[in-house]
């Protein structure tokens, strides 16, 4: 094959339309934040606002399971489990913690962050350790009143940020 049999080869309309990426829209401003810069408390605080979500839905699938285990293994004398609020607030606590840890060291952020399009990164942007996913963990689900900092941080940190140097940053 010559060189202007590929030239046109390339130059022909593709045989799957598909394949060829489409052209930018002009017209369009879309204004997108850009990669690798931080976010800001709202997209943070939606991002967390699904995250607990989906933890109440864990710790309801949780109940269900305990109710069901309880059925089949005493089916004459079953009762629904009645915890206590303060076993409700712990059992919710820990499942956090865990949820937390697990997203942020697996995949880099929660389903809230990936969904919003964040990403939970350490210095230099690299990817968290599981030991910094762990205190960053557990110091959010202890003190998550410390995301509020970063309404006066000059670098969108919240206080857990700056203790162990992890940011929150767009992915998209």
């Amino acid at each position: 094959m010559t060189v202007a049999d590929r030239k046109q080869q390339l130059d022909a309309p593709a045989a799957y339309p598909w394949r060829r990426p489409a052209a930018p829209d002009a017209g369009a401003s879309v204004h997108r934040p850009r990669r690798g810069t931080a976010a800001g408390m709202v997209t943070r605080s939606l991002a967390n606002v699904v995250d607990l979500l989906i933890v109440a839905v864990l710790v309801g699938a949780g109940w269900l399971a305990v109710a069901a285990t309880r059925f089949l293994l005493r089916p004459a004398r079953f009762t629904f489990p009645a915890p206590g609020a303060q076993t409700l607030l712990l059992v919710g606590l820990g499942v956090l913690a865990v949820y937390f840890a697990v997203t942020w060291a697996v995949v880099g952020g929660t389903y809230g962050d990936r969904l919003l399009a964040l990403r939970v990164v350490g210095p230099h942007e690299a990817r968290l350790h599981w030991g910094r996913c762990v205190l960053r963990a557990v110091i959010c689900t202890i003190f998550p009143i410390g995301l509020f900092w970063v309404l006066v941080s000059g670098g969108n940190r919240s206080v857990q940020d700056l203790l162990l140097r992890t940011s929150v940053v767009h992915d998209g």
